[in-house]
């Protein structure tokens, strides 16, 4: 996870907990460094990329700017229950920052939870580990297809038994880190 996700994640959590922001010497107790200099940079460019407002000579001036989807509550899966109870917080699509879509064509995926017409959300910068699900060329093409290994070989593993594991070589091109669906196209 990037330094500024890390902060992000924090500054969240902590004004969720308490009200009111955190001083700089809070976020770099919490993110285990050893001066302020470093949390300073990361909060002045994330205020340059709009991600948080800061109000200069003031303790705890740190606000996050509300942008996204609102999120008003939570709905149970199971027996209905009225769980709305204002807005609970935002979506902020500035977490993914630095990633992109791309559009799923096909069902080689479903086991995955990936369906034809979703959106994956695409971090080109993660690096890869086995078991995750990425984004592939292979040959002049690309595919979305779950990372693992077998007999010390790196393979492309399909959510499909209809589909065939594939063996040869390969350039991951990106980690998939979520997935959009629209049920109404």
């Amino acid at each position: 996870m990037r330094t500024k996700d890390r902060i992000m994640d924090f500054l969240e959590e902590f004004i969720g907990e308490n009200g009111f922001a955190p001083s700089v010497r809070e976020i770099v107790g919490h993110l285990g460094f050893r001066s302020t200099k470093a949390v300073k940079v990361h909060l002045d460019e994330m205020a340059e990329m709009g991600l948080i407002e800061k109000e200069d000579g003031i303790a705890r001036g740190i606000r996050l700017k509300e942008s996204g989807m609102p999120i008003i509550g939570r709905v149970v899966a199971g027996e209905p229950t009225l769980q709305f109870e204002g807005v609970e917080g935002h979506f902020s699509f500035n977490r993914w920052k630095g990633t992109f879509l791309l559009r799923i064509n096909g069902d080689s995926m479903v086991g995955a939870n990936i369906e034809e017409g979703d959106y994956v959300v695409v971090e080109k910068d993660r690096e890869p580990r086995k078991g995750d699900i990425v984004v592939a060329l292979v040959e002049d093409e690309t595919t979305v297809k779950r990372l693992d290994k077998e007999n010390g070989s790196w393979i492309l593993r399909p959510e499909n038994p209809s589909y065939p594991v594939i063996e040869k070589f390969f350039q991951v091109i990106g980690v998939v880190v979520g997935v959009i669906r629209c049920y109404y196209r």
